[in-house]
């Protein structure tokens, strides 16, 4: 006795279980005219086009059958070899000639019934290329429950008689026999990155001076008291202090904008004051002059 190694089992099959698609080629007026001539169905609006037309529709269709066929392939080619019990479908929307129909499927119920039999419920559609529902039905098909109870039927005995308590039960002790999978490692923690340095604050503008032009910010500083309006300090400290004091733009920026620079700067200060000379002093100076002069002119004569 041999058994078909590929036959499909009611232990392996759980609601849920979705049915791999069948893709179809498209359907051409060839397989039109062979199917109604195989199943004598001689309606003219599937071969006669002018009369397809006179009727309202853009052109001659195809057999609502044909789509239902392509869902019995579907489900034959899944269950392998069990028996069918019944097979129904509702035609959803015309199919035209080339269209692509796609067959699909999905087990919707599993029952144990009386007797040793044993039953699933398959739902399948049928859908076009542009996704829309052409066709949809239920298959209901009776399998073996397992490679035992198949052997003991074909011998002639009984069905293998399995409740759904037995079947737990057996699932249960199937599940504790299997090796718990080892936890996977931890994976290891990447090093914590450095965080970026805070950039430093942007400088602050400096503020413009006379003429629009802004200020270099060495040439930015407080007046010191020598050089303020009415300051007594002596005019020779004064400049001493400025020749000491760095230039604050190079000779080539100044030589480059002359007229920025000319524009930039403030207005002339005021020169300090100087003290008003006392009458005695001057008296001297004036009494000190005619003594110098006569030496000066023996010294030309000599």
């Amino acid at each position: 006795m041999t058994l078909s190694a590929r036959q499909l089992y009611f232990e392996a099959v759980k609601v849920g279980d979705e049915l791999p698609p069948l893709v179809k080629p498209p359907v051409d007026r060839l397989q039109i005219s062979r199917y109604v001539g195989a199943a004598f169905d001689w309606n003219p609006l599937y071969i006669d086009e002018p009369h397809a037309k006179m009727a309202g529709f853009p052109s001659a269709f195809a057999p609502g059958m044909i789509a239902m066929g392509f869902l019995g392939e579907l489900v034959t080619d899944w269950v392998r070899g069990a028996r069918l019990r019944r097979f129904q479908s509702r035609f959803v929307k015309i199919v035209w000639p080339g269209d692509v129909l796609t067959a699909r499927g999905r087990v919707s119920d599993r029952r144990f019934e009386a007797g040793g039999a044993y039953a699933i419920d398959i739902e399948v559609w049928a859908e076009n290329q542009r996704g829309e529902l052409v066709t949809r039905g239920l298959a209901t098909f009776q399998l073996y429950y397992s490679a035992e109870d198949e052997a003991r039927q074909r011998a002639g005995q009984g069905p293998l008689l399995v409740t759904l308590v037995e079947e737990e039960a057996r699932l249960a002790r199937l599940s504790r026999a299997q090796a718990p999978r080892p936890p996977a490692p931890p994976r290891p923690l990447a090093p914590p990155r450095p965080l970026a340095a805070a950039a430093p604050p942007p400088p602050a503008a400096p503020a413009p001076r006379l003429g629009g032009a802004p200020a270099a910010p060495s040439a930015v500083r407080p007046a010191s008291p020598a050089e303020r309006p009415g300051s007594r300090q002596a005019p020779a400290k004064v400049a001493a202090r400025q020749a000491a004091t760095p230039a604050s733009a190079p000779a080539k920026s100044a030589a480059r904008k002359p007229a920025a620079k000319a524009a930039a700067r403030p207005a002339a200060r005021p020169a300090a004051r100087k003290p008003a000379p006392q009458p005695a002093k001057q008296a001297i100076k004036k009494a000190a002059k005619p003594a110098k002069k006569p030496a000066a002119k023996a010294k030309k004569k000599r």
